[in-house]
């Protein structure tokens, strides 16, 4: 008799995402994952996207903005740690613009998962893959994980620690600090895309971001805030993704974007 597959949780923290949450659902899906999303007071399509949604997640729930948005990471752990841990395996737990894979692309992520709930091993950190609009996309690609294509590690980024067994959940900080046990030792890797096109970035900067303070500053968006010109990135100071496996050459150096203090 085929062993049972285990249970997976993914789990989305979303604000003004809304050309991208229905891919970011979908792929957890894809990957095996039931899905819980909390929606921070978005002011875009992301509630009308997550609406039509509903029925293919296990919990949608909608913050009011006046919460803390880094008070979120915190009550969405003990949330998890309330109702969801002792149903589950594993939790994967991207940001909303963060798409994980394997440490190779010759299998997809829920083979690799089930290759670490296995092993001895908790939790995985993942190699961050910053993907960004440039003038050589296609207007014409609605979707953005179709259309943004260019790339480049993020050497020296805050870790991202984005999955673990569901035993080893903990109080989040930030997604950051390692949860209980140990690590896995093969890095994963994630995809992440944090401007699309020119717009959204515009707004990103503007309103979406904007009113974020932490200890009285935001230092990686007020820097981007600053410097604009340096967000306007040519294709070819990026690596393009066709498909096959990812370059992990650092292309470009992302601090001129976000500067040095702090996890980014």
């Amino acid at each position: 008799m085929a062993s049972a597959r285990p249970a997976m949780l993914g789990v989305l923290l979303c604000y003004n995402d809304g050309d991208l949450v229905e891919d970011a659902v979908a792929y957890l899906r894809q990957q095996g994952h039931h899905v819980l999303v909390w929606d921070h007071g978005s002011t875009d399509e992301t509630p009308g996207v997550l609406a039509r949604l509903e029925g293919e997640l296990v919990e949608h729930r909608v913050v009011p903005r006046s919460v803390d948005f880094y008070g979120l990471y915190q009550a969405m752990s003990e949330h998890l740690l309330a109702s969801y841990v002792d149903r589950y395996d594993w939790v994967s737990w991207p940001d909303q613009d963060e798409f994980l894979e394997g440490p190779d692309r010759a299998r997809p992520y829920r083979s690799w998962v089930e290759e670490v709930l296995a092993s001895p091993y908790d939790w995985v950190q993942f190699n961050n893959f910053n993907y960004w609009w440039t003038p050589a996309d296609d207007p014409g690609v609605g979707r953005a994980v179709e259309r943004v294509r260019h790339y480049s590690l993020f050497a020296g980024c805050g870790p991202r620690i984005r999955a673990w067994r569901a035993s080893a959940t903990n109080v989040r900080l930030f997604n950051h600090n390692p949860p209980l046990g140990e690590r896995y030792p093969a890095m994963f890797n994630l995809r992440h895309y944090p401007m699309r096109s020119e717009a959204q970035m515009l707004r990103r900067l503007e309103v979406d971001r904007a009113g974020l303070r932490r200890g009285g500053s935001n230092y990686h968006y007020d820097n981007m805030s600053s410097w604009r010109d340096r967000l306007y990135i040519a294709p070819g100071q990026l690596h393009y993704d066709d498909g096959g496996e990812l370059d992990h050459t650092v292309k470009f150096d992302w601090s001129q974007v976000y500067g040095t203090a702090g996890p980014a």
